[in-house]
């Protein structure tokens, strides 16, 4: 086994002991610093042509867009995307669901993930990820595509837990966080200094 697989199967490890042992998984430098500008870049050059899309709530005929409540723009990432960074994005996640599938007879069948921009003072309230007349979503990621991140900047991810802690995730590029997508109440508050990207996706069954 090379010691890049070696790396990637203790990532996933960490991923799956944490959702086990606190209900959520967070693992830093999942992908390479790299693929990580490479990813941000893309975002960037979405923006800028007018390609990311104001975000909604609800699905299907429930959609509706509600800046009170979500204020990300979005643009959905193709399974088959032949972007190089997005390719290598996908591999991994398609490691992380076979050896979900694997080890936690996951019966992951599905994944789908979007880009995620936040401009300055935008949020998400605390929601679910499962919707109410859809219950396919098992597994939530989200991964972060900052640089240089500060405490200072705010942005942070709360996980409201069930025995009512909550644990506050800073946005650092190429952090992981996994959980589950109909248990876990999680919201994103609003950074003070500049804008938040990030990637979100769902393993569904």
């Amino acid at each position: 086994m090379e010691q890049e697989e070696i790396q990637e199967l203790a990532q996933f490890e960490s991923l799956i002991q944490g959702l086990i042992d606190n209900d959520y998984g967070c693992c830093n430098d999942f992908i390479d610093a790299s693929t990580i500008i490479g990813l941000r870049t893309n975002l960037e050059t979405l923006g800028e042509i007018g390609r990311l899309k104001p975000s909604g709530i609800g699905n299907k005929s429930a959609f509706h867009q509600d800046k009170k409540i979500r204020g990300d723009k979005i643009n959905w990432i193709a399974s088959q995307s032949q972007d190089p960074f997005e390719m290598i994005y996908l591999k991994k996640i398609e490691n992380f669901i076979l050896y979900l599938n694997r080890t936690c007879y996951s019966s992951i069948l599905s994944f789908e993930s979007h880009y995620s921009a936040y401009d300055k003072l935008n949020f998400y309230k605390k929601h679910l990820d499962q919707f109410k007349t859809e219950k396919g979503r098992k597994f939530s990621i989200v991964l972060y595509l900052n640089d240089n991140w500060t405490e200072e900047d705010g942005g942070h991810l709360t996980l409201h837990q069930k025995n009512g802690e909550l644990v506050n995730i800073s946005p650092l590029g190429g952090r992981m966080v996994f959980f589950r997508s109909d248990e876990m109440e999680h919201e994103v508050h609003p950074s003070f200094t500049r804008s938040r990207s990030s990637i979100a996706g769902w393993m569904k069954n």
